[in-house]
């Protein structure tokens, strides 16, 4: 093959493929129900079931933030939009804005609770449908996957372009034609991912290795997933306003700046260069942690507790599941004038037990917790993870409780998640988020 194909075959560098669902769970509402296509609707992630009006918070009468966003018995009193459908995004609605500024900006605004489990399945049919076709399929986010779709293709980018249309017509049979998806080919992760964000929605983007820096010149750094607000000002600070005049600093300079890490990860995405591996099994976990922001904040020290047992439970839970015990516990709180405390420290033994993870954490935090303030976020995380260890013959004690938590782990390993609860914890709902790499009620 000769003329402008040749540049579509490059049999000596890999070929990438990055799918980016568009709208992800504002569209997967609207395929789930009709009524809701064609217009503006945003997916908030808790609502609070309640008949009377929520009372604002001091804090809220100050700024003026004294709007509920009702749908039925369903109210929003401090939730942010997770995600816009196309029709509200085209009015001005954007994710993480809050549900009161949404629908002050859209007052025909439909706020949708989000549902974890509806999402989790479109996200399996898409994995589904990616490993049909990729030598190796990595997910990124319940939204986003990278495949490996080298030898799939044929080495060229004309295969690559037909197995790319294939992919999308799957996803449209399987998922439903309200789940859109754009996808980006490149010979890299980096590359692949700007090109499938470059057409949205539903586009498809083709750049094979000769038009890698033509390509990358045409985006502004924002695009590129890891340059941020702040690092773009920093990097503006340096004369580097784009991606040729980010080219242009000597790799010294990144280095001395952003370290060598981040540094050297400027210099090369400048020039359109990444890792370019795709890997099918996650790297071992460095924590496990869970928090969650309340729709009505914690004022008491037996809410704190409880609430908190809970939130270890779920970490435990995941830990034990993966084989893990942890000998770094971390606390976090964050109070309603959204001043944030977080405490950790490292213990000899490891723990893998909500109730001693819960007991640890309060030692940590109740003599700096400040009740008056309102909690309106709490959250326990776990590190310093290890083999789970066994049990210990000579401690009667221990070897009772690691006998029934196995016994309860086997409960919720067949019946899922939640199925057993303490008495203590009784009244305490975690309802799930609709946001992230796992689902909760897949953990």
């Amino acid at each position: 093959m000769s003329g402008g194909w040749s540049r579509f075959i490059r049999p000596d560098m890999p070929i990438i493929l990055h799918i980016d669902f568009n709208s992800f769970f504002a569209s997967v509402e609207q395929q789930a129900n009709p009524f809701l296509r064609g217009k503006a609707i945003a997916v908030a992630g808790k609502g609070r079931e309640t008949i009377d009006p929520l009372p604002a918070s001091p804090l809220e009468r100050w700024r003026g933030h004294t709007e509920r966003v009702d749908i039925g018995k369903l109210q929003f009193a401090r939730s942010v939009v997770t995600t816009a459908s196309r029709e509200a995004k085209k009015r001005g609605v954007k994710t993480a804005m809050a549900t009161w500024e949404a629908r002050k900006l859209v007052p025909d605004l439909l706020i949708i609770p989000g549902d974890p489990h509806k999402y989790s399945e479109i996200t399996a049919r898409m994995m589904a449908i990616l490993r049909r076709y990729g030598d190796a399929v990595e997910q990124f986010s319940a939204d986003e996957a990278f495949a490996d779709i080298t030898c799939a293709s044929g080495g060229d980018y004309f295969g690559a372009a037909l197995l790319a249309e294939r992919i999308r017509a799957d996803v449209r049979a399987e998922c439903g034609e309200w789940c859109t998806a754009s996808l980006g080919v490149a010979p890299n992760r980096l590359v692949a991912k700007l090109a499938s964000e470059s057409q949205k929605p539903d586009g498809l983007t083709i750049v094979p290795p000769d038009d890698v820096l033509s390509f990358i010149d045409s985006r502004p750094l924002a695009d590129f997933c890891g340059i941020g607000p702040r690092i773009e000002q920093r990097l503006a600070s340096l004369g580097a306003t784009s991606t040729k005049t980010l080219r242009e600093l000597p790799r010294e300079r990144l280095l001395v700046a952003f370290k060598k890490s981040y540094g050297d990860w400027l210099y090369f995405a400048a020039r359109g260069m990444s890792d370019d591996r795709v890997v099918d099994e996650t790297e071992d976990p460095k924590s496990v942690g869970h928090s969650y922001t309340f729709p009505q904040s914690l004022e008491t020290e037996n809410d704190v507790r409880r609430h908190l047992l809970g939130l270890a439970d779920r970490v435990s839970w995941r830990m034990r599941k993966q084989g893990l015990a942890g000998t770094h516990i971390s606390v976090y709180v964050r109070y309603d004038d959204m001043d944030s405390v977080g405490l950790g420290k490292k213990y000899k033994e490891p723990m893998f037990d909500g109730l001693t993870i819960t007991k640890t954490a309060l030692a940590l935090l109740l003599p700096r917790l400040s009740l008056p303030r309102g909690i309106r976020l709490l959250g326990v995380s776990v590190s310093g993870l290890v083999k789970l260890p066994g049990a210990n013959p000579l401690l009667r004690a221990e070897a009772r409780n690691q006998s029934a938590l196995r016994s309860l782990d086997k409960i919720s390993e067949r019946y899922g998640n939640g199925t057993w609860q303490r008495l203590s914890t009784l009244g305490v709902i975690f309802k799930e988020r609709t946001s992230g790499w796992h689902y909760d009620h897949e953990v």
